[in-house]
């Protein structure tokens, strides 16, 4: 479990570290607080809560700041305070989401970080060694900064930057359209539903999707007949299957066929798939794709042939084809879905000049109050609990004991990749959290606290209670939520 137990490291030196920068920029900059708004590039963007521009003298004033924490000999300490003492503080230093939070969450003692006269609810495993926090970076970013840390990839040092433009784009632009709505944090949207109901917030969720995936497929139309393979990446539980299936309508609408392909169908044999160090076999490995047979059967389609459907079993551990064969036509698409699609080993083995790729990731761009963030992987996590325990009946234990496996995977077969995408969509849901809380919350009240990772069930518990719960009835029959709650209109 060494990697697991790196990962849970790596976590709580983050938190840590995100507390003393808050503390350290309101201490430098008050009444300017930061807003720790999501992660990117190996770190977490933030920027002020008036969107003034950071500059590289503010952000060498908040390393030295923070260098001058880690190096004095006041102690970080974790512990409980009671409920009225931290909302009274909360309240004098203005700080209303997060009393608002507290009044959700009912815990009394609440558990709390204290470095000298700097406070904050605990909502996660957080460290207190000086030294292992030694190892950070700040950057100036955009109009904010990056907090930049070891990560799981480089658990050691922080790796050299390499910016991602393109995913910045997407959240900047699905985060401008939160703050439109009024929508920037986990009380904002619990004020919505308690004021407003739920109906609209879901109508126009649901809609800016819409329009994203209509915007994409007229995009692939000007591509076309050179350009007829689309590939759809993205990590786990990101939507990409629900994703094909709105595109293949869209494209559709504008006069074209398409034939889906599965990448999950191309697995090798299960003998064959490796297996990490923690006893799980490795489906995020791109060692696992039969990328030989993929890319033949991929150029005998695009060459006037046709090719088997293939069919991976999982009871059984294999693949195999099918009698049912798939043939394009002269206004036909290929979409090839699968989450190594961005891979240049893969693309570089179909028609070069015949491909374009999308990718698919859920990047929520609520908060939960200024200094703390909903993490992506949360959400898909949360997604894929969901997902696992009604449709591959894993419990929720098993899915958190292969989470950290497949965020490795991720890591190494993804990410490094998502910059070559032609397209991105992002496929997080305004109002999904809410209803995943539903779902999700139940499941984690039932795991033993004699669970080796209940501290991972603990923290995505807090993040849950602290939302007003939706009913699943609310959700469209073809919401990419339905891939992971049920009841969807698409087969699967």
């Amino acid at each position: 479990m060494k990697n697991i137990r790196n990962i849970s490291k790596l976590s709580e030196n983050q938190a840590t570290l995100a507390f003393l920068l808050s503390s350290a920029y309101r201490e430098l900059f008050s009444p300017s607080f930061l807003i720790i708004e999501h992660s990117f590039a190996d770190g977490l963007f933030c920027h002020s809560n008036s969107w003034d521009p950071i500059s590289e003298q503010d952000v060498s004033a908040l390393s030295l700041k923070i260098r001058e924490y880690l190096n004095n000999s006041q102690a970080i300490e974790l512990t409980s305070l009671p409920l009225a003492e931290i909302l009274s503080f909360f309240t004098k230093t203005g700080f209303q989401n997060k009393s608002k939070n507290l009044k959700k969450w009912q815990v009394d003692p609440v558990p709390v970080i204290k470095f000298g006269d700097k406070l904050d609810y605990r909502i996660q495993p957080m460290a207190t060694d000086k030294n292992a926090l030694q190892e950070f970076e700040i950057r100036k970013y955009n109009n904010g900064l990056l907090l930049r840390f070891p990560t799981i990839a480089n658990p050691i040092n922080i790796p050299k930057f390499k910016d991602c433009p393109n995913l910045f784009s997407i959240i900047e632009e699905f985060e401008q359209w939160g703050n439109i709505l009024g929508i920037e944090s986990i009380p904002n949207l619990n004020d919505h539903i308690n004021k407003n109901g739920i109906k609209e917030l879901v109508w126009i969720s649901e809609g800016l999707h819409e329009k994203k995936i209509s915007h994409i497929a007229d995009r692939l139309a000007i591509g076309f007949p050179k350009k007829r393979v689309v590939i759809i990446a993205g990590p786990s539980s990101s939507g990409k299957t629900t994703f094909a299936k709105r595109l293949n309508i869209q494209l559709k609408v504008n006069g074209f066929k398409t034939h889906q392909i599965s990448m999950d169908d191309y697995f090798l044999s299960r003998e064959e798939i490796p297996v990490d160090e923690n006893g799980f076999q490795d489906f995020e490995a791109f060692s696992v794709l039969d990328k030989k047979l993929l890319s033949e059967r991929i150029n005998l389609l695009l060459g006037g042939d046709r090719i088997p459907v293939r069919k991976f079993n999982y009871d059984v551990g294999g693949g195999s084809d099918t009698d049912k064969f798939i043939e394009i036509g002269e206004n036909d698409f290929v979409i090839l879905e699968g989450i190594h699609g961005l891979n240049p080993k893969l693309t570089s083995l179909i028609a070069d000049g015949q491909v374009q790729r999308i990718y698919v990731s859920a990047i929520t761009q609520l908060i939960i109050d200024s200094d703390h963030r909903v993490s992506t992987s949360d959400n898909r996590l949360l997604r894929r609990m969901v997902r696992d325990i009604q449709f591959r009946g894993y419990s929720p234990e098993e899915t958190l004991e292969r989470w950290n496996s497949v965020r490795i995977g991720e890591e190494q077969n993804i990410f490094p990749f998502q910059e070559k995408a032609d397209f991105l969509f992002n496929s997080a849901l305004a109002y999904e959290l809410p209803v995943l809380s539903s779902y999700a919350l139940p499941l984690l009240k039932s795991v033993s606290s004699d669970f080796s990772l209940f501290k991972d069930v603990e923290r995505l518990k807090t993040l849950l209670e602290f939302f007003e719960p939706l009913n699943g009835e609310i959700v469209p029959g073809i919401s990419i939520l339905r891939e992971f709650i049920g009841s969807s209109e698409f087969n699967y």
